[in-house]
C-alpha cells in the first residue's frame, strides 16, 4: 500500500472514529439534560421560590412553584403569609390544578394545622430548613370549626410544610426542581 493511500485511509478512520465520539457526547448531553428533569433535593428552595407566579384558580391571590420531593418534581401552591396560611386547602375540593399546597416561613416554627372545612384528607410532610423531612402524617377532614377540630404538629420545629391529597405525596427531601 502507497504511503499516500495509508494517510487517506487513516485520515478516514479518524474522521470516522471522531464522529462516533461527538456522537456518544451528544448522547450522553441529552441524557444529562433528561436526568435534570427529575427533582434536585438539596437544592435551593429560595432559588425555586425566587420568582413567584401568580397561581390558578380556585387558588386566586396565592403564588405557585415547582419544588422538588424525593425524585418528583411537583407543581405546588405557595403559602407564606400569614392569611395564605390560615386559608390554606379550607372550603377547596382538591388540590387540582396542583400537586399539594407548600407552607414556607421564615424562621423555624412549631405552628400546628387543623383540618377545619378542609373537604379531602391530606397528606403532610414537615421540613427543617435545609429541605430534611422532621416528620409526616395523614391529616383527616373535620366539618366543624378550629376550635372544634384536632390539631397537627411536627414532633420538632420546621422551616417548611407540604400537603398533599393523602396518597399521592412523595417521600424524600425537599429541593428545587429545574425549569
Amino acid at each position: 500500500m502507497s504511503p499516500r493511500l495509508r494517510l487517506a485511509l487513516a485520515m478516514t478512520v479518524a474522521v470516522v472514529a471522531g464522529s462516533a465520539m461527538v456522537a456518544l457526547a451528544v448522547r450522553a448531553a441529552i441524557r444529562d439534560t433528561d436526568d435534570a428533569a427529575q427533582a434536585q433535593p438539596g437544592t435551593s428552595l429560595a432559588t425555586a421560590l425566587a420568582e413567584p407566579i401568580a397561581a390558578a384558580a380556585p387558588f386566586t391571590g396565592f403564588t405557585e412553584a415547582r419544588v422538588g420531593v424525593g425524585d418528583r418534581c411537583l407543581r405546588v401552591v405557595v403559602a407564606d403569609e400569614d392569611d395564605e396560611r390560615v386559608q390554606g386547602l379550607r372550603g377547596v375540593r382538591g388540590t387540582d390544578p396542583y400537586d399539594g399546597m407548600l407552607f414556607v416561613f421564615d424562621d423555624d416554627t412549631g405552628a400546628r394545622f387543623t383540618m377545619a372545612d378542609t373537604l379531602v384528607a391530606l397528606d403532610i410532610t414537615w421540613y427543617d430548613a435545609v429541605g430534611t423531612p422532621v416528620d409526616a402524617t395523614t391529616m383527616v377532614p373535620c366539618p366543624d370549626t378550629d376550635a372544634g377540630c384536632p390539631t397537627y404538629a411536627a414532633d420538632r420545629p420546621y422551616r417548611y410544610a407540604l400537603e398533599t391529597e393523602a396518597g399521592g405525596g412523595a417521600a424524600g427531601a425537599l429541593g428545587g426542581c429545574p425549569g
